[in-house]
């Protein structure tokens, strides 16, 4: 599978698990973890989408950078997700959790500046 359709997919299943999470605050009126939901939405969600289309439209060369960049940011945002999941949920605490969270970070800026690099490789 090409990174521009791994990025959709696996968007669009950021997008869904984003979307539970909604539903489940709606249902039970518990808004907790509504950074959680957001980061889910925005990073793991719109921007994996956001970077599919950027590869398919720029035809943007799919080769290890791509591949890395892939890995990174997916991981980034799962590393992100789980401790504002664990944070919010009452699992620990922000002395505990927050060094966790800017990790996920700064790899999910990694993986932007990586999309940097892309561009600059990119054929116009």
């Amino acid at each position: 599978m090409k990174i521009d359709r791994l990025f959709l997919v696996l968007g669009l299943l950021w997008l869904l698990g984003g979307m539970g999470l909604g539903m489940v605050m709606g249902e039970s009126g518990d808004h907790a973890q509504l950074p959680t939901h957001a980061h889910a939405m925005l990073v793991g969600g719109v921007l994996s989408i956001l970077w599919a289309m950027i590869y398919r439209v720029w035809n943007v060369p799919q080769g290890v950078v791509a591949w890395v960049h892939l890995i990174l940011h997916q991981a980034g945002a799962a590393i992100m997700v789980y401790a504002l999941f664990c944070l919010y949920g009452g699992g620990g605490n922000s002395a505990q959790l927050g060094p966790i969270i800017g990790i996920g970070g700064l790899v999910v800026i990694v993986s932007v500046v990586l999309m940097l690099v892309q561009s600059f490789r990119t054929k116009a």
